[in-house]
């Protein structure tokens, strides 16, 4: 089974933040409505989900451990 990472944003009332939500390089939210981003959590495609994270780097780095665990 190929495992696939994918991280997603979390707004802090725990609705997605989209891709599509565009921010400043100090992390501000630029889109109109947009709270910001509060935490990041990594999925694979085997159901699998980590903890939530305060950065987006950490959330990926545990998946790639989870990736490498799973093979």
């Amino acid at each position: 089974m190929r495992h696939s990472i994918t991280v997603t944003a979390y707004h802090p009332d725990k609705t997605v933040c989209p891709p599509s939500h565009k921010y400043t390089t100090s992390n501000r939210p630029l889109t109109e409505g947009c709270t910001g981003r509060d935490q990041f959590v990594a999925s694979c495609t085997c159901a699998w989900a980590g903890t939530p994270s305060a950065t987006k780097g950490y959330a990926a780095e545990t998946g790639r451990r989870h990736r490498t665990a799973a093979r």
